[in-house]
């Protein structure tokens, strides 16, 4: 087979990797959002893609459910009917992380038998898998955590470890993909603009985490008002000092962070934008900065339009684009990197 054809199979392998991942990322947004993830308390790895099939298992399964504080403290009216709402979630959100097992485990086997792969690409591919093997493990440590006496939701911390790694696995799947379908091209042009958008990857991958901790903390809903926070830039009702106030405090301080952060990537973005204009790059990399600034324009509009409506609860449909967009965001930037660097004229 022609090299070129082979590194083009594999590229788009694991383009539609990436694709796979974002999904989960949508179906964990969700998951989150309806307070799903602790309706499944066990873990069966083989047997687990199986619901319940009758309504002798289902009772069985809520039982279970009803054993853990979750239900206990804040769920204690719900319905079979209703818990098998948001069983549902939780348990498309583990196929479909089955799903993402077989689309890399089986299309492998038969690379390696038509010998598509060599010993380099089953190294990168191992590293995915692995990483993603990572990812159930944080998952599951994450869902323990909301199980626990007196606890109704996972670890913040927890959930942010198992965001990160997933943040991890897709910018390595992409970047994997990307070389394939776009041949490294040794750039003449400086290594200065590079640098900017390797920086651009960090600040991303850093709200990405700071995202989660205001997911899992429900920081969001500590204060709801834009552009002012309770009427300050600097809200005037955080003080560590007190102990009463302390996890309030932590919740703005959060929240506070993220924005600040944001407005920081916005400008950031702006200023590259700007900057790389005339940068003598293949289109590849020109898509990538218009699609850079597309994408935090309306992440910014996201953010601002999630948080105004979260009354108590944060909107399902903006709080999962919200979610998607940042993974979309760290795409653009993780592309633009590589495309300035490998495939600039």
């Amino acid at each position: 087979m022609e090299e070129a054809k082979r590194k083009k199979i594999l590229g788009i392998w694991f383009i539609i990797g990436v694709g796979m991942l974002l999904g989960q990322i949508i179906l964990g947004g969700i998951t989150r959002l309806t307070g799903s993830g602790l309706s499944i308390t066990e873990w069966k790895a083989i047997l687990g893609f199986l619901p319940p099939l009758n309504e002798q298992d289902w009772n069985l399964a809520f039982i279970k459910y009803q054993q853990f504080d979750q239900f206990k403290l804040v769920n204690t009216s719900m319905t079979i009917a209703e818990f098998k709402w948001i069983f549902f979630w939780e348990w498309f959100h583990r196929l479909w992380a089955r799903l993402i097992a077989l689309a890399a485990i089986i299309p492998l086997i038969y690379f390696i038998i038509k010998k598509i792969v060599f010993k380099e690409d089953i190294i990168k591919i191992v590293i995915a898998i692995l990483l993603g093997a990572v990812a159930g493990t944080v998952g599951w440590i994450m869902v323990q955590s909301g199980l626990k006496e007196n606890t109704v939701l996972v670890n913040p911390v927890n959930l942010m470890s198992h965001i990160l790694v997933a943040t991890i696995i897709v910018g390595y799947v992409l970047r994997v993909g990307i070389e394939y379908l776009y041949p490294k091209q040794e750039s003449a042009y400086d290594n200065k603009n590079r640098i900017w958008f390797g920086v651009l990857i960090v600040l991303v991958f850093i709200q990405i985490g700071l995202g989660a901790l205001v997911a899992g903390s429900k920081a969001a809903l500590v204060c709801t008002t834009f552009p002012l926070m309770n009427g300050h830039y600097y809200p005037s009702e955080i003080n560590f000092s007190i102990a009463d106030n302390y996890e309030f405090s932590v919740k703005l301080m959060i929240q506070f962070l993220h924005r600040n952060l944001a407005y920081f990537i916005f400008f950031f973005v702006l200023f590259l934008f700007f900057k790389t204009r005339n940068v003598a790059a293949q289109y590849q990399f020109h898509r990538s900065r218009w699609l850079l600034l597309g994408m935090v324009l309306l992440q910014v509009i996201l953010g601002i339009l999630t948080l105004i409506y979260s009354d108590g609860k944060v909107p399902v449909i903006l709080g999962v684009c919200h979610q998607l967009g940042a993974f979309l965001l760290l795409i653009f930037s993780i592309e633009a990197h590589y495309f300035i660097k490998y495939r600039a004229k």
